[in-house]
């Protein structure tokens, strides 16, 4: 599922959209996850006028106070060129372009949040991760008296937003935290820590483009992969060395809260 990092690469490559007006919708099913709203078609005519992001969701900022809301799920992907029978929905612009909203499993979703409404699925969640309201202690603050890992606790929406089991798993290690440790048991220190390393990992892989896996689901708007795997010290490396040459241990992979999770055991603790 893209993460923050793909989220946030997607929004960068929607950029060139700011400016350009609406021609027309097509919808070629009724539905993605959850049926599109009835009045979809009335982002018809509008220019836009910023992309947003919330966590995994983009908000695409339209003329007369609309905006439209987009999450990609599991394999939604938005580009310019048509691939086939997955392009759900595509949006022509006055001045020849075209947008196309790709998704062959149909995990994503898309809404209108209407001039003076909030919309139910952003009411509730956390800081931004690589924003000015979350810290090291406010991390430790709204953890210290969880009895959940601590691994758990970065992929609560509430507590932060948009991490992702892919760049937990990165932070933790680089951390030198297990992830099976208590969150209530992570010290002040140890919760900066993990600040700094979230800012490093998550710029990083904006940097790079997000991360394209093995499956080569995620691409950017050009069709470009996303080149952070290059940098995984963990992540999908089970059974490998670990990466710190004075470590000589192999990297385990654990399910946690039905999610898989990679780590050193002799790096982490």
């Amino acid at each position: 599922m893209p993460e923050l990092p793909e989220v946030e690469t997607v929004r960068r490559g929607l950029l060139s959209l700011v400016g350009k007006r609406i021609l027309s919708i097509e919808l070629n099913r009724p539905n993605l996850r959850f049926p599109f709203p009835e009045d979809m078609d009335s982002i018809s005519g509008r220019k836009i006028l910023d992309i947003e992001r919330r966590a995994k969701y983009l908000l695409i900022v339209l003329e007369g106070g609309l905006t439209w809301l987009a999450h990609l799920g599991m394999t939604g992907r938005f580009g310019h060129q048509p691939e086939g029978k997955h392009d759900h929905v595509v949006i022509d612009f006055e001045d020849g372009t075209r947008l196309v909203y790709t998704d062959p499993r149909r995990f994503g979703m898309m809404d209108l949040i209407r001039p003076g409404e909030s919309h139910k699925l952003l009411k509730h969640l956390g800081p931004e991760p690589l924003g000015k309201n979350w810290s090291g202690a406010r991390l430790h603050g709204s953890i210290r008296d969880r009895h959940v890992s601590i691994k758990s606790a970065l992929l609560n929406q509430q507590i932060v937003v948009g991490i992702g089991n892919i760049y937990a798993s990165e932070i933790l290690f680089r951390s030198g935290i297990s992830p099976k440790r208590l969150a209530k048991n992570i010290s002040l220190n140890m919760a900066n820590e993990i600040y700094r390393q979230t800012q490093h990992v998550l710029l990083t892989a904006i940097e790079a483009g997000g991360s394209t896996l093995k499956d080569g689901q995620f691409k950017q708007l050009d069709g470009d992969l996303g080149y952070f795997p290059h940098e995984f010290a963990v992540y999908d490396r089970e059974g490998e060395i670990c990466v710190d040459p004075n470590c000589g241990k192999m990297v385990k992979k654990i399910v946690q809260s039905g999610r898989s999770t990679f780590y050193c055991s002799g790096c982490q603790r």
